[in-house]
């Protein structure tokens, strides 16, 4: 036999297409908060930089540290396996938190609850149960940017992103338009909605009207209904009244929906990421009345189990409704007058921003500062002028799918008062000179030393393929 004619079984990688995919950065701005974390901004060092991209609480962990180690104590049987849903500990205490604060009312059961090793891996794990590869998830946008990466790194779902107008038709009227839109141009369905409620990256919390709307076009179209509420113990804003999907949920029969469907088609996740300043932590948690998928899940999650003896401090902690509720006044206190010292900075700079009720997150409206109302120019603004030039990094508004150029999500719960106005001065001096004005500014990082940084992090297989950056 000619030997040109004998197929080759040989593969061209020495990783699965699956690794290749896996090894694309996470987003687009993950070089960057590498470079300049090597060096941060102090009033010891002011020449330093500042990193508020990353969607993390810093606030209150002082409270959370000591009041675990005050629980250093624990059983031998925390060294042993147990459940991969997580403890009966542990998913005893979550209901109990979720019945104390933003599920009140409910009659809750711990066999409703999974554990795992961060929301990412929870919607990870949910996403490859209820998807087949190509089906679309809509995400009302702009959206957290990794969930492009959640959702497609071990899966082939489809992030769809979705802009909903408050102003224009009822949101199911535009969900089923986009439906039909992704049917029309890809032949495969949305077969979920993705919400996080309060939103990354605006602070802003669904009025409830909002969210009847899309529960209702979830559930009559058999449309997994995901809401993402993980900083639903994080509203700072006095007056703005919170609905968890799981209470509204419960009334399914008012709103003329079928009990049946309902439980098989919304599911809340939740964590101690930001509520908790405890993302180090990786505790992840999903509630669903689906019995099957409780099931697949209670496998998958074999593989992203928490360890014990973290269950079982946490469990102790949020056992512990009185230090609960102390612990979360004074989160929101913190939250909220760190959100006030951003938006009073940038009120007094002219800066627009939207009004933010909860998370950690503001979304400012740079869109004057662009020499052109362009991606390009977005870009270019933010890497050569906020990050090379000025040390600064927010999160581009690209990333986060928005509607048009121009806007920004500003983390600001990760720093302290102090480099929250350095952050504005650094910014208002930057975006008020003229486009030659900036040109002269000298680098404050060298765009070569961040490229090198991304090769480093695509070159070295022992670096994290995604960062745990939420």
């Amino acid at each position: 036999m000619d030997p040109t004619t004998v197929a080759c079984n040989c593969r061209t990688s020495d990783v699965s297409q699956r690794g290749i995919n896996a090894s694309a950065e996470a987003t687009s701005y993950f070089a960057a908060v590498i470079e300049l974390n090597e060096r941060l901004w102090s009033p010891e060092d002011p020449e330093g930089n500042i990193v508020m991209s990353i969607a993390e609480n810093r606030l209150t962990v002082d409270l959370i540290k000591d009041k675990l180690q005050s629980k250093l104590s624990f059983p031998d049987s925390v060294f042993f396996y147990d459940n991969a849903a997580g403890s009966a500990k542990m998913k005893a205490a979550l209901v109990g938190l979720l019945q104390h604060t933003f599920m009140k009312g409910l009659k809750l059961h711990p066999d409703n609850v999974t554990v795992s090793s961060g929301c990412g891996a929870v919607i990870s794990n949910l996403i490859y149960c209820v998807t087949q590869p190509g089906e679309g998830i809509a995400i009302p946008a702009p959206y957290y940017p990794a969930f492009d990466f959640d959702l497609t790194c071990k899966n082939d779902a489809v992030p769809v992103a979705v802009h909903l107008s408050a102003s224009d038709q009822p949101y199911d009227q535009q969900l089923q338009t986009a439906s039909g839109d992704y049917l029309q141009r890809t032949g495969k369905r949305l077969v979920a909605l993705l919400v996080t409620n309060p939103d990354n990256p605006t602070g802003t919390v669904y009025s409830e009207q909002h969210l009847l709307q899309m529960l209702k076009w979830c559930v009559q179209n058999k449309i997994h209904m995901i809401s993402d509420e993980i900083y639903a113990n994080s509203i700072f804003k006095p007056d703005c009244q919170f609905t968890s999907m799981a209470v509204l949920a419960s009334r399914a029969e008012e709103h003329g929906l079928d009990p049946e469907d309902v439980k098989s088609y919304v599911h809340v996740t939740f964590g101690l990421s930001k509520d908790w300043c405890a993302s180090g932590l990786r505790v992840g948690c999903l509630w669903t009345l689906n019995a099957r998928l409780q099931a697949a899940l209670q496998n998958v999650n074999a593989f992203y189990g928490v360890s014990g003896i973290a269950q079982h401090m946490i469990a102790e902690m949020l056992e512990d409704l009185s230090f609960v509720d102390k612990y979360l006044k004074e989160n929101k206190r913190r939250l909220g007058s760190a959100y006030g010292t951003l938006a009073g900075a940038l009120t007094k700079a002219g800066i627009k921003f939207t009004p933010a009720a909860g998370s950690v997150f503001c979304w400012v409206d740079l869109r004057s500062a662009l020499s052109q109302p362009t991606w390009k120019a977005e870009r270019q603004l933010w890497e050569e002028g906020f990050v090379q030039r000025c040390g600064f990094i927010i999160t581009p508004g690209q990333a986060s799918h928005a509607s048009e150029p121009g806007f920004f999500r500003i983390c600001y719960a990760i720093v302290d008062r102090e480099t929250i106005l350095q952050l504005v001065q650094r910014l208002v001096g930057f975006i008020t000179k003229s486009d030659a004005e900036r040109q002269q500014v000298p680098l404050w990082i060298n765009k070569a030393s961040m490229q090198k940084a991304k090769q480093e992090i695509e070159a070295d297989p022992t670096q994290p393929a995604k960062p745990a950056f939420e």
